[in-house]
């Protein structure tokens, strides 16, 4: 690892958090940052430029830490020279992901530093059982992480085998705290959206005739959510009973919402009308797109309006239409999905020229903007250190009242999480970047995921509108016409 510490090196923090307090507070993260600033400040190693703070397990490789990637993108970026964490599980508890962290590191002449470990990649005298003790260390976090889930894993199945219920700091709708006991208010409400549900009515549409009628939640909330409100109705608790496993187990003294058979047609039907739970949009244009009444397109399958679609119509775009309890548009577009896709793309291949993507960088990433907000982000993050030996001051000077601090905290984190935001931008702009770099686009274009092409898309356009109807033929029936092509009309980013 070249990187060497001196005054002007950049570190990036990394910390995380399993969850919050049931009052909605949570200290453990900012004791990891004061922890790893005096790290930093005793032994001169340099200054914290950006914090990244994830609520997510370090285990779990499918679990969401978006400033996990954003440090990584920074380290890779040079927007800071090296990463330092309070401890190694702040960073990752397995072994496959520090051997892919360790080669980013050792691509950018990067450096990671662990403050209770001792751990520093840059040191030369350790420089050949780095790894080692990286691997050693990594390893027991995994090991350990293994061992907690087989247990809570067994934790759960012997309180499902006893009919405990699990409880948790919020509680369950329909039930009292204790779960013995049932809310009639609540319950007559959870037996209308079951019946509405065996109705055919959708979980959206009952969520948002919920939130209009200001039905408040346990939290007293009034706001509901579809996916809230069928994993509520789905809920082994309904019938007062527990799922562990595939199998379902009475609870002791827990009275049932609905009747067993009820519940089960109920659970059938969500699950009929339930959405894919997929990576996210597998067409190009879906929800980027707009009808000329200014609502999004959404891909469709082979249906057309109550015909069965020709040829290349494999899929389609459609404006939604508008429907009691929902929003939508005018409900008036459909268009080939196929050859809408080959358009668009064959238009953003001809416009990803190295000089529209240069501008467009400028616009997105200006430098002096850029550095001009990551100062403010470092200037920020000292004065949250600096705050905290407020907490502890020299003799004869007053401390200061707790309230005061954690209001003046609570400010600090605001404006810093808004200017992190602004940094972003330029994170997603490094895809830009990158397609300088490729000689041939349209090859590019096509051998990138849908993921991907949509994240172009949507840097390079401002608006994408579909016309209603294409000009065909006269006489020509509107399911039977060409394409064309002038029905898609794209404003580009500069």
């Amino acid at each position: 690892m070249s990187a060497e510490p001196g005054q002007g090196f950049r570190w990036g923090a990394i910390k995380r958090r399993s969850a919050y307090n049931p009052d909605g507070t949570e200290q453990s993260t900012a004791r990891q940052e004061d922890a790893i600033f005096s790290y930093v400040e005793q032994h001169g190693l340099g200054r914290i430029v950006s914090v990244y703070t994830d609520i997510a397990s370090a285990f779990n490789e499918k679990a969401r830490r978006p400033e996990f990637v954003n440090a990584l993108e920074d380290l890779r970026a040079g927007r800071i020279d090296g990463i330092i964490v309070w401890k190694l599980d702040r960073l990752t508890r397995r072994r496959s992901q520090m051997r892919r962290i360790l080669s980013l590191l050792e691509d950018c002449g990067g450096r990671l530093v662990s403050v209770v470990e001792g751990v520093d990649t840059a040191d030369p005298a350790k420089k050949e059982i780095t790894e080692i003790v990286l691997g050693v260390y990594v390893g027991a976090a995994q090991a350990e992480s293994e061992s907690i889930s087989e247990r809570i894993r067994l934790m759960h199945f012997d309180m499902a085998r006893k009919g405990i219920p699990h409880h948790s700091h919020v509680r369950p709708f329909g039930h009292t705290d204790d779960w013995c006991s049932l809310v009639p208010a609540e319950v007559d409400v959870l037996h209308e959206a079951g019946r509405r549900v065996l109705a055919g009515e959708a979980a959206n549409s009952i969520a948002l005739d919920f939130t209009r009628r200001k039905i408040k939640t346990t939290l007293g909330r009034t706001k509901w959510h579809p996916e809230v409100l069928t994993r509520m109705l789905t809920s082994a608790r309904m019938v007062g009973m527990r799922e562990y496993g595939g199998k379902l187990y009475p609870l002791a003294d827990v009275p049932p919402i609905f009747e067993r058979e009820e519940w089960e047609r109920i659970c059938a039907k969500l699950e009929r009308h339930a959405r894919p739970q997929g990576p996210g949009e597998q067409r190009l244009l879906s929800n980027i797109a707009l009808c000329e009444c200014l609502s999004h397109v959404i891909a469709g399958g082979r249906q057309a309006r109550g015909r069965r679609s020709h040829d290349l119509a494999e899929f389609s775009y459609r404006c939604r239409p508008r429907r009691k309890g929902r929003e939508g548009g005018c409900g008036h577009l459909w268009i080939t999905g196929a050859l809408a896709d080959a358009e668009v793309s064959r238009r953003v291949i001809a416009w990803l020229t190295k000089d529209n993507i240069t501008n467009l960088l400028y616009r997105f990433a200006d430098a002096a903007r850029v550095d001009e907000t990551q100062a403010r982000i470092n200037e920020l993050t000292e004065s949250l250190h600096a705050l905290s030996k407020a907490l502890a001051p020299p003799p004869g000077i007053p401390r200061m009242p707790l309230e005061t601090y954690y209001e003046r905290v609570r400010e600090i984190e605001a404006e810093r999480a808004t200017f992190g935001r602004r940094l972003a931008v330029t994170r997603e702009a490094a895809m830009l970047a990158e397609l300088l770099e490729i000689e041939d686009v349209a090859a590019e274009w096509q051998a990138r995921n849908v993921k991907w092409r949509r994240s172009i898309l949507k840097l390079i356009t401002q608006t994408i509108v579909i016309e209603r109807r294409g000009k065909g033929e006269p006489g020509e029936l509107p399911h039977l016409r060409r394409f064309d092509p002038s029905r898609v009309r794209i404003q580009w980013a500069i």
